[in-house]
Parts: C-alpha cells; sequence; structure tokens
C-alpha cells in the first residue's frame, strides 16, 4: 500500500515514507501551532513543539499506516493523517514540568475512559494521533479522503477497528455525523483538572475531547 492512489485532479493519496517526513512534520506542526485550541490555550511554541513530537512522530510514521495527500502538480503535501497502532499509545512519563504535561495528561485520561469500555488485544484497532490540511486546501474534502485512504491501510494490515482523538468541531462532524462513528468516551474540558488548576477551561467550542470508534470492514 505504497502506491500513489488518483482521488482528484488537483491531489492524491500515498502512504506516508521517509520522503514525505520533513515536509509532512513541518505542516503538522505549525498547524496544529496555528489551530488548535488546546495548543494555544497552554501557549504551546513552535520550535519546543517540534522538539517534543519528533522522537514519536518519526517513531508512528515508521509503522506504515499513515497517509499524506499530495498536491498532484506541485508535488506540496497538502495534509497528512499520522496513525499508530493503539496499543503503542503510552502512558505519560509522569514529567510534570514541561508544558505539554497538562495535554499529555488529558489524552491519558480520555484513553484511560476508553480502555474502561473496551478491551482490545494488540492487532485490533489503530488510533489517529495526528491530522493536519494545510490552510489553503481546507474545503477540498482532503481530511474526510485522507480518513478513508487511512482507514483502508489499517483494514488491509488486519486491524479491526479506528479510533480517534476529536478535539476539534470540525473533526468532530466530519468524523462522528459524517462517517458515522461511534463517540465511546470523553472529557469535558471545562471539568478537567491537572495539579489544582483547569487548564482548558476556556476552550467551549467544542465543549469536549472525544474518543470515537469506527469499524474496518
Amino acid at each position: 500500500m505504497t502506491n500513489a492512489a488518483p482521488l482528484h485532479a488537483s491531489f492524491h493519496l500515498k502512504t506516508l515514507d521517509d520522503n514525505d517526513l520533513d515536509q509532512s512534520f513541518a505542516l503538522a506542526t505549525q498547524v496544529f501551532v496555528d489551530g488548535s485550541t488546546l495548543h494555544r490555550a497552554l501557549n504551546i511554541q513552535l520550535n519546543e513543539y517540534r522538539d517534543y513530537l519528533w522522537p514519536s512522530f518519526k517513531a508512528m510514521v515508521s509503522e506504515g499506516l499513515s497517509v499524506v495527500s499530495v498536491d498532484s502538480t506541485t508535488y506540496k503535501i497538502l495534509g497528512c493523517l499520522i496513525i499508530t497502532e493503539f496499543s503503542h499509545v503510552n502512558a505519560p512519563s509522569g514529567e510534570k514540568t514541561t508544558p505539554f504535561a497538562p495535554l499529555s495528561a488529558l489524552t491519558s485520561e480520555l484513553v484511560s475512559r476508553y480502555s474502561r469500555k473496551r478491551d482490545l488485544r494488540r492487532g485490533e484497532a489503530v488510533l489517529v494521533d495526528i491530522g493536519a490540511v494545510a490552510l489553503e486546501a481546507s474545503g477540498k474534502g482532503i481530511y474526510k479522503a485522507m480518513r478513508k485512504r487511512a482507514n483502508q491501510v489499517a483494514h488491509d494490515h488486519g486491524f479491526r477497528f479506528v479510533l480517534g482523538e476529536l478535539s476539534s468541531s470540525a473533526t468532530q462532524r466530519v468524523v462522528l455525523t459524517r462517517m458515522g462513528h461511534r463517540k465511546i468516551a470523553e472529557v469535558r474540558f471545562s471539568d478537567f483538572e491537572y495539579e489544582g488548576s483547569r487548564p482548558f477551561a476556556s476552550i467551549s467550542d467544542p465543549e469536549s475531547i472525544v474518543m470515537s470508534e469506527g469499524d474496518l470492514v
């Protein structure tokens, strides 16, 4: 599943490989720092986020499950979807001095709530860890197209479920409403506490981060 698959006259999809790694990483980190309500709430800066994310980003891409959207004329990366086997999701390290600690604790709590409802074995589920589309490419259906391609890649690898940590209204609308995935767990931003504070209480749209689950058939 490494060959490009035509989808639209202006872009195509392919499995993300080492040739796409640097450009995809630059796009994903820029999009998250600029647009993620979670990152803005913590005032996370681009360079520190890149230093923090690079090891895990590279490791996830090496699993061969991630997908990239490429401009068919310029070969510029328009979007990427970073996928990892769910069993590879680690508990937080316990480091409480980094600016990312509240975010790690939030996603850990979401995973914990999901895991209390689902007892999955290794090789059963993948997690969409990062999804990013370039601002100039928004509105072209790239995110939904990448999700569909990623589902096919995961299915071909024998996985049964695809999970998603949905922290924006846009992704919740696409995945839950349009794609029909189930909402299994959620954490309300206004209720989440970390070290005596509520770091995401300023976020009102959406009201919560959601763990979605879809069948790979």
